[in-house]
């Protein structure tokens, strides 16, 4: 008969006897502390599993006040751009013994409201979050008001200095515009404006203005409304296609549009790159993969969820430390959907 207690008496007390290290030695290595040596962490999680106890988290975060969860709410999970960033968002955490708790809002502020509301109950240590259109700036006093740490990605609160990791979306579209007019297109249409969205007003503005410094005058009928989905893609194509002068190039709004875009042209027995030329935006890994492959610019939404979750942390470490600001500056990414191969020869 084993001397070892069972899994449900095991406690902190048995963790020392066995591993031959003071209890408050145990409570160090179970909340992941720096300050023990590592062969001696190591001791006492190896007396730990063979003992067969389980942390209680919970009961830790109520005697302390705060947990080790980190509350990541994001918009629009069918966009493959938010899933790469929440990636490279939970390997920073895991890093600093944080795990996170994803929830998605599909744009409902309702929603949004709720998720918020139970990460503070379930006392998070902090939120990254891509608010969703048109979220009221009183949610920034209330966040601020429960003592919740927030770093927002991709949309800024307007009007509000906070933190906030983005990219340079007129700086973006620009570089993509101005990418077609180097090869010779002056015909340039643009697939998901939305007037209630900021950054899609800046990507239409960094269009429009490049359009207008090389001497073009922007077409509204090729500023093209619709929903941001691969569905908002494929319509705004075939509304294009549909009128009796099309244009010549398309920059669209991301690269879920420019899926979209791209299955249009093939059930019209078109080719991007050959019959007209197509650039997306946000350098997901899918957009190497499309038929033909799409150019687009990269804004790395891997690398902005780690420069996110450091952001949270640097927080964290100081709550009073000044607003930080981080904005991406996009690289253009060419491929075969815009056609400059087939110029090039």
């Amino acid at each position: 008969m084993s001397n070892h207690p069972s899994e449900e008496k095991a406690t902190i007390t048995d963790i020392a006897r066995a591993s031959g290290v003071s209890k408050s030695t145990v409570s160090l290595v179970l909340n992941n502390s720096p300050l023990v040596r590592p062969s001696t962490a190591e001791k006492v999680r190896a007396a730990a599993e063979e003992l067969g106890y389980v942390y209680n988290r919970s009961a830790a975060n109520l005697r302390q006040g705060v947990s080790n969860v980190i509350g990541m709410v994001v918009n629009d999970l069918s966009n493959s751009f938010f899933v790469e960033l929440l990636i490279g968002a939970e390997r920073k955490m895991l890093e600093s013994s944080y795990i996170t708790l994803l929830a998605h809002t599909a744009e409902d502020q309702n929603v949004q409201r709720q998720v918020l509301s139970s990460m503070r109950e379930h006392k998070a240590a902090g939120i990254i979050i891509c608010p969703t259109f048109e979220t009221p700036v009183e949610l920034v006093a209330s966040l601020r008001q429960w003592g919740l740490p927030f770093v927002t990605v991709m949309r800024a609160f307007s009007g509000e200095d906070t933190d906030f990791v983005g990219a340079d979306n007129y700086l973006g579209i620009q570089m993509a515009t101005q990418h077609l007019i180097d090869l010779g297109h002056r015909e340039i249409a643009f697939i998901g404006r939305n007037s209630t969205y900021a950054v899609s007003l800046e990507r239409l503005r960094g269009y429009s203005d490049c359009l207008e410094k090389n001497g073009i005058t922007p077409n509204s009928e090729w500023m093209v409304e619709t929903a941001i989905s691969l569905a908002g893609g494929k319509d705004g194509m075939s509304r294009l296609l549909d009128q009796p002068h099309r244009p010549t190039g398309v920059v669209c709004y991301n690269d879920l549009i420019a899926t979209g875009a791209l299955s249009e042209l093939g059930n019209r027995g078109l080719k991007a790159g050959e019959d007209i030329a197509i650039i997306g935006s946000d350098g997901v890994a899918a957009s190497a993969y499309c038929s033909p492959p799409l150019t687009t610019l990269a804004l790395e939404p891997e690398r902005l969820g780690e420069v996110a979750s450091e952001m949270l942390l640097a927080r964290l470490k100081d709550p009073k430390a000044p607003p930080m600001k981080y904005l991406l500056k996009p690289t253009l990414i060419v491929r075969d959907s815009c056609g400059a191969k087939r110029v090039k020869h």
